[in-house]
């Protein structure tokens, strides 16, 4: 299956997979569980558990919709794909949906799930706070149900749903998620790929602000695990919060609002065992620190 997840995210680091597998697997003792404090759509670590090559996952989110969602198909799947395919793909139901969505957290964590479901899949560059693709007017290029295949995205759901007993599901700030997984010590790989400093107010309802950033790196500091960590190519990270720490930089697409080639930094914890800096296929990244 070439896309694992549900959800459509603009940056989104599934393409790493392949270069996490071998930085996994590089490591003495090899870690058995994988962590996302900022898992978003989670395509690398579906990737990764579904190729067998860690035991169990563990995604946390502070967007309540989208801990709602990873929490709906893991625990609801039969229900959550019913309502993929009972449920009509149209402006009038986009607007339904916004509302469930804005409303946030009530107790219905399949109709709050649902509706980021919903709003990724039909929103321009599946960001939930955009309009929907062709505009209120529909007279883009491409419609509302451009990137909505019921039965492939069934299919997905069905397919995650055979893990769900794998798959750790939390909702709370990152560094909480940190702390609550520190038992784990180094049976445990963490990538992190937090909002950006740059462009995280844009594309995230939980945006960091600087205080956040510099806590982060604290933390991190003091994580025993073994981690990696992407963020945008801004000097306060490479120069100031990470300049103890081994740093590079890597050329990555983005396809939020118009796809491109950007540059991102990467960043390794002390305990790491680095076996390469290909991060994906043909592009290999350039050192800042060592």
């Amino acid at each position: 299956m070439r896309y694992l997840s549900p959800l459509r995210y603009p940056g989104g680091k599934a393409r790493l997979a392949p270069y996490l597998q071998r930085l996994i697997t590089a490591q003495t003792p090899r870690p058995t569980h994988y962590a996302e404090p900022f898992a978003g759509g989670a395509g690398a670590a579906l990737k990764l558990l579904t190729d067998g090559i860690v035991e169990e996952i563990h995604l946390n989110d502070l967007n309540p919709g989208i801990a709602a969602f990873w929490r709906s198909i893991t625990t609801a799947p039969e229900e959550f794909c019913e309502l993929i395919s009972e449920t009509a793909v149209n402006l009038d139901e986009w607007h339904k949906q916004r509302v469930t969505y804005l409303a946030g957290e009530t107790g219905n964590d399949l109709a709050l799930g649902f509706a980021t479901f919903f709003l990724n899949r039909t929103n321009r560059s599946g960001i939930l706070h955009a309009g929907p693709i062709g505009g209120h007017d529909q007279k883009g290029t491409w419609k509302i149900d451009a990137r909505y295949n019921k039965s492939g995205l069934i299919t997905r759901v069905q397919h995650l749903a055979q893990y769900r007993h794998q798959i750790h599901v939390t909702q709370m700030e990152g560094l909480d998620f940190l702390d609550s997984i520190s038992d784990l010590g180094s049976k445990v790989f963490i990538y992190a790929d937090p909002p950006y400093v740059v462009q995280g107010d844009g594309l995230y309802l939980h945006a960091f602000d600087e205080a956040a950033h510099v806590d982060l790196a604290s933390k991190l500091a003091d994580t025993h695990a073994p981690w990696m960590l992407t963020y945008d190519d801004d000097p306060r990270i490479t120069d100031i919060l990470y300049r103890n720490v081994r740093c590079a930089r890597f050329p990555i697409a983005h396809t939020a609002h118009k796809q491109h080639i950007g540059t991102e930094a990467v960043i390794y914890s002390d305990s790491l065992h680095v076996p390469d800096v290909q991060l994906t296929r043909g592009r290999t990244a350039e050192w800042v620190t060592t």
